[in-house]
């Protein structure tokens, strides 16, 4: 008989796993005792590594001091200081942060937000637009606001009504960098006329700045800018979704920041403790909180589990690090050496149709060399199969017609050596799978 332990994402069957036991700095071992390099970051959400004591010292002083509260009927210093620190961080029309449990869950809190938002301020609109190819979260609301992959939600019916698809702003005709104002316009174009067919539908509009899941995809200035506009014009709400992006992974602490954007809801996780607890968050802006203050109504959501003291003090002690450390600074100067060596020495290779790297967030896009179409999800697997083989973690993206791409997501902690390292060993991966 097989493992009883079901993997999200995965068959019931799928025994076929790496079983690891340890880990220490950027690296992991199996039971074999085999290190592997975790160029992915966990998923996403192990900046510092596994083996940072400050982060782990904050949380074992917490069990010992207080493991746990009721979230309903109780405070705690420690909820009120992280919410404080992250109105802090985020921007300055941000008054109230409701932590959850996730990303996925932070998103359910986001959508029930922005319809009872609307619902107090005497609108009947209910949509929420999200861009084509988008990643929210499983959860059967943020699963409904997510357009990537689109088939796993068969057979999991009905979904929750209310979501518009908006364009992507992307196309196979040209590099993500050297996107034409044509190109751009056509796309421009779309937007427009997505939004002036719904406006009278929407309540609110959620964005990922850059598509994660959906390959490292960003979000063009002119594009993010006129969401913003059209929410502000139509008081429709603007969420932002940084569960991905947050916490530096961009080389900013959150990547609206890049656009001076000041969206109403603001949805994080991931880097929020380093991963090493579950923890998410909501921040909400004044005109929400004011909204449901005039009409005396709670905020009805919760899990047991939200603003766990011993998970609010290891994101405490994750961002009191992150800003001794002036990791953005780092972030931004290891973000220039490693986008450096991936194009010296990967761009030229005849399946690279490009490289697309943000902060320590990059995705590698492969392609067939005769019809510079994305590569088979069959062939993407066989090429991360052999950077899995070679001592090394990364993951993949794959949404046919428009990108098959090798996703990595270094530590903040990572040396120069090891970025040359996974260059290396993804180098190899695919040279080798160059006849596949």
């Amino acid at each position: 008989m097989g493992s009883t332990y079901w993997r999200p994402f995965n068959r019931a069957d799928g025994e076929n796993v790496i079983n690891i036991v340890k880990g220490e700095g950027i690296f992991l071992y199996d039971d074999s005792g085999r290190r592997f390099q975790d160029a992915y970051s966990g998923l996403w959400n192990m900046n510092y590594g596994y083996s940072d004591n400050d982060i782990k010292k904050a949380i074992k002083t917490q069990i010992e001091e207080l493991p746990y509260i009721n979230p309903i009927t109780l405070g705690n210093p420690k909820a009120s200081e992280l919410a404080d620190k992250l109105c802090s961080i985020t921007h300055d029309e941000i008054t109230k942060v409701l932590f959850t449990c996730s990303g996925s869950e932070a998103i359910e809190a986001a959508i029930k937000i922005s319809r009872k938002y609307n619902n107090l301020i005497g609108k009947k609109q209910y949509h929420i637009a999200v861009i084509s190819e988008s990643y929210h979260g499983s959860y059967y609301g943020s699963m409904s606001a997510s357009f990537y992959d689109e088939n796993e939600k068969q057979g999991y019916g009905p979904m929750v009504d209310g979501f518009i698809k908006l364009v992507l702003p992307f196309s196979r005709r040209c590099k993500t960098e050297e996107m034409t104002i044509d190109e751009k316009n056509k796309v421009m174009q779309k937007l427009e006329e997505t939004l002036q067919n719904n406006k009278d539908k929407l309540c609110a509009i959620i964005v990922e700045p850059i598509l994660a899941s959906g390959g490292v995809i960003p979000l063009f200035e002119e594009y993010l800018s006129r969401i913003n506009s059209f929410c502000r014009e139509n008081n429709v709400l603007f969420v932002c979704d940084e569960v991905a992006t947050g916490f530096g992974r961009t080389g900013t602490m959150f990547r609206f920041q890049k656009f001076d954007l000041k969206p109403d809801i603001i949805t994080m996780s991931k880097g929020i403790n380093n991963g090493y607890l579950p923890l998410g968050a909501v921040c909400i802006s004044e005109k929400i909180e004011s909204a449901f203050l005039k009409e005396n109504q709670i905020l009805f959501h919760l899990s047991t589990q939200n603003a766990n003291p011993i998970c609010l003090a290891a994101a405490l002690a994750t961002i009191d690090k992150m800003e001794r450390d002036n990791i953005l600074e780092v972030v931004n100067a290891k973000s220039t050496y490693f986008k450096k060596i991936l194009n010296d020495d990967l761009s030229n290779l005849s399946m690279v149709f490009e490289i697309r790297i943000h902060g320590l967030m990059a995705a590698i896009d492969l392609a067939d060399r005769e019809t510079n179409n994305p590569i088979s999800h069959e062939q993407l697997i066989k090429v991360i199969s052999t950077i899995y083989s070679l001592g090394c973690f990364a993951g993949i993206s794959y949404t046919k017609d428009i990108t098959s791409s090798i996703l990595i997501f270094p530590q903040y902690i990572a040396t120069e050596s090891d970025l040359d390292n996974i260059v290396k060993i993804v180098k190899t991966a695919i040279s080798n799978s160059s006849g596949i």
